[in-house]
């Protein structure tokens, strides 16, 4: 039997994104990475346009030798990081744009030896993808279906064998409108690390007093301006109450909704932290864990927060909040863009007018659906 183990031919794969930056997306690529590592039928590749220099990583990667990593191209503005000053940007993106035309035909023809190739990003490799004839190729999209439709993702789904989108209704959707892809479409849900998470959250409360949390890019579409105007709508409403907003995490209108929070009657209950290698802790002693965006791929920051027993309450936006909360009983759901129910559902927590317990304990039950052993399974069969 060991002989046989030997022996058997190891299916090569590659995860290909163009960097490695910290967030949502390279967050459950390591938890894959991790489960599919315990496999002894795999070798592992990931692929990115230039070297990956955020410490985290480069700390994984050294902490597992096993995952062979590549480059395609030698230098920083050959991938995303291009300069700030706009004339070393126009030239940057120039340069990158003329020297990627001419690789992008041959640049992965040294990885003959690769079976299966995943664009894991939302297509971010299609162009290099659609010259390798050799491979099985799988695109992973996080993103939603509006994007889909705005980028005309459709004209690259012909390069590829497997589609896989994180969410029922995205595929439901999708099938629908590309009925001649049917087939390839397939959703696998990303993978939790319960046991991870609900450590890393058994720790002090680094937050007195009762607040609702909400841990999100501080970015246009997750609508951080509902969030905050409910809030204060409730604050109005329960003027006796000394609850917290706490905002967690960093964005491109970080500075703009602060600006915005500060012109509110709640401002002084309003409290962004920025981003925290530990958002768990925030999120297991709020009242209430709040997503507000006006669409997803799948919202991970609802199952943490339900994975260390807190409710959730979610703007009904498509994709995910839905499937994820089971239709609004293992949490709250209100209409995107709606602050008015917004600050109605943070009430009802707030003065218990829910059963806040039968709607975590329904979450937890559920919380199989997302175990990495499951999800792994579920990957592999797309390899064969």
């Amino acid at each position: 039997m060991n002989l046989l183990v030997c022996n058997m031919k190891k299916t090569n794969v590659a995860f290909c994104l163009r960097d490695m930056q910290i967030g949502g997306v390279e967050s459950v690529l390591i938890r894959t990475l991790d489960e599919l590592s315990k496999r002894k039928d795999i070798n592992i590749f990931v692929i990115t346009y230039v070297d990956i220099h955020e410490d985290i990583y480069k700390k994984y990667f050294k902490e597992h030798p096993d995952i062979t990593l590549c480059s395609l191209y030698p230098c920083r503005w050959f991938g995303t990081k291009l300069p700030h000053f706009f004339l070393w940007r126009l030239v940057a993106h120039f340069m990158r744009d003329v020297y990627h035309g001419f690789k992008r035909v041959f640049v992965l023809q040294k990885f003959k030896n690769i079976d299966v190739f995943i664009d894991y990003h939302d297509f971010c490799f299609a162009k290099e993808l659609k010259h390798v004839k050799w491979a099985k190729k799988i695109a992973w999209f996080h993103s939603s279906l509006n994007v889909f439709i705005k980028r005309k993702f459709i004209n690259q789904l012909k390069f590829y064998d497997k589609f896989v989108v994180l969410t029922d209704d995205c595929a439901k959707d999708l099938k629908s409108l590309y009925t001649n892809n049917g087939d390839k479409i397939i959703r696998i849900y990303n993978p939790i690390d319960i046991e991870t998470i609900r450590n890393m959250a058994n720790k002090e409360a680094v937050i007195s007093g009762q607040y609702f949390c909400s841990v999100s890019r501080l970015s246009g579409d997750k609508d951080i301006k509902t969030l905050l105007n409910g809030f204060d709508l409730f604050y109005k409403k329960n003027k006796d109450s000394d609850v917290k907003l706490v905002l967690v995490g960093s964005g491109d209108k970080a500075e703009e909704y602060k600006k915005y929070a500060n012109s509110l009657k709640s401002s002084k209950q309003i409290i962004f932290v920025g981003p925290q290698k530990n958002p768990f802790v925030y999120m297991k002693y709020a009242i209430g864990n709040i997503l507000s965006s006006y669409g997803e791929g799948l919202p991970t920051v609802l199952i943490e927060s339900a994975v260390v027993g807190t409710l959730n309450i979610a703007s009904n936006c498509k994709y995910g909040p839905s499937e994820i909360l089971l239709n609004g009983y293992g949490g709250m759901l209100f209409e995107p863009g709606n602050d008015a129910q917004l600050a109605k559902c943070m009430d009802d927590v707030y003065n218990k007018n829910v059963d806040i317990k039968k709607m975590v304990r329904k979450m937890e039950d559920s919380l199989d659906r997302f175990e990495p052993k499951k999800i792994v399974l579920e990957i592999i069969s797309l390899f064969f």
